[in-house]
């Protein structure tokens, strides 16, 4: 936390040099003051590098996110006696994300994070990313996406870029996206001068599976989170002690401390435990008659995966929903990142004469019970006309 708010510090005081700094610092890259800003020749040139193949899918997967990410409703209105309530959505004007980089590249995160924000209405979507992220699919990915401007800084210093503002990065309205505990710490530091999405930390999958069930499917998807790194937590909640011994037969041993088996003898056993781990991913590879009834009893889970065929990389790269899901058990009480994510809800509240007289002398009341006597002569002279 103290190297975190040094960096804050910096970025604040000294603007792009401090991003030029920590990017030779953290990520070995030595860029002059121009290059912070990736050119929209260098984006369209590295995407020209991508397989065809790669961009074909990219798009189709993009437009799976986009079709899933159409607002449901831009506007609600709700009227009784006299006073009418129009609730609109209204997106936030400049939408920061942040896509990690590392030891993999991720144009989906991209897609994932850009195409919400813009089906949501954002007017300009910036991006913020490590110099070695930008490869030619994610360059794609920028493309299809429509991200408007990208900035080749990482870790918490572009947070604090998005967040406070340099010569270079443009101060965002909000930010979103994954990262490292670095980046998160960040966000939250930040949180009140921009809005954020949520605290999205080491990748988890938790599966409920019953007996018959593919053991080899089953490891390769408690694998497939183990990947993301350390902190990761895999879980197989197992109704099958034969089952359990099979999965674990499977697991390489240099994935075996981020995964774990757990036997139970009931489908609410299992539930029980899934809810109070409250996992990002939830897989129910359950018999066809026994799964609804697990699922009827989900309460904590960032997004869930049915049967057999769902595995939580159909929700990583090409379903629909964003791939930025609640972790740490933040499942009890927040979703998934989604258009509602780049809105916030503005109230335009309008009574009628009528209305108001009905309503003056009870608002009257309640201000007078709490001593606001100014609020109950706002609300009394509407009724001396």
């Amino acid at each position: 936390m103290d190297r975190i708010d040094k960096i804050i510090k910096r970025v604040a005081g000294k603007g792009d040099s401090a991003l030029l700094k920590y990017t030779l610092k953290y990520d070995g890259v030595r860029l002059a003051a121009g290059d912070i800003e990736v050119k929209n020749s260098e984006i369209d040139e590295l995407a020209s590098e991508a397989s065809e193949n790669i961009r074909s899918i990219l798009s189709e997967a993009a437009e799976n996110i986009r079709k899933y990410s159409e607002p449901q409703s831009s506007e609600k209105t709700y009227e009784k006696d006299g006073i009418q309530i129009t609730d609109r959505f209204i997106p936030v004007n400049r939408a920061g994300i942040y896509v990690p980089g590392g030891e993999y590249p991720y144009p989906s995160t991209v897609l994932m994070c850009a195409v919400p924000a813009r089906a949501a209405g954002v007017e300009e979507i910036i991006m913020a990313t490590p110099p070695s992220n930008l490869t030619p699919a994610v360059a794609a990915a920028i493309r299809i996406a429509g991200v408007d401007r990208v900035f080749r800084v990482g870790g918490a210093q572009a947070i604090a870029a998005m967040a406070l503002g340099t010569e270079s990065v443009p101060k965002a309205d909000m930010i979103a996206g994954p990262g490292n505990k670095f980046v998160q710490q960040a966000k939250l530091k930040l949180s009140g001068e921009v809005g954020i999405d949520m605290l999205a930390g080491p990748s988890e999958v938790v599966i409920i599976a019953s007996e018959n069930q593919n053991a080899r499917w089953i490891a390769s998807d408690l694998i497939s989170q183990a990947e993301h790194g350390e902190g990761t937590k895999s879980i197989l909640i197992s109704l099958s002690e034969q089952l359990t011994g099979e999965v674990k037969k499977l697991i390489p041993e240099k994935f075996s401390g981020r995964i774990s088996c757990i036997n139970v003898s009931t489908i609410e056993e299992a539930v029980k435990i899934s809810n109070d781990t409250a996992p990002e991913h939830l897989q129910i590879m359950l018999e066809e008659k026994i799964a609804g009834k697990a699922a009827s009893m989900v309460k904590n889970a960032g997004a869930v995966f049915m049967g057999p065929y769902s595995p939580a990389c159909l929700g990583d790269y090409w379903a629909g929903p964003s791939h930025v899901l609640p972790t740490g058990k933040a499942a009890r009480y927040s979703e998934g990142l989604s258009w509602r994510s780049f809105v916030k809800k503005v109230s335009f509240i309008k009574s009628s004469r009528e209305g108001m007289k009905q309503a003056a002398e009870k608002i009257a009341a309640l201000a007078d019970e709490e001593g606001m006597k100014y609020h109950s002569r706002s609300a009394r002279s509407r009724t001396e006309e």
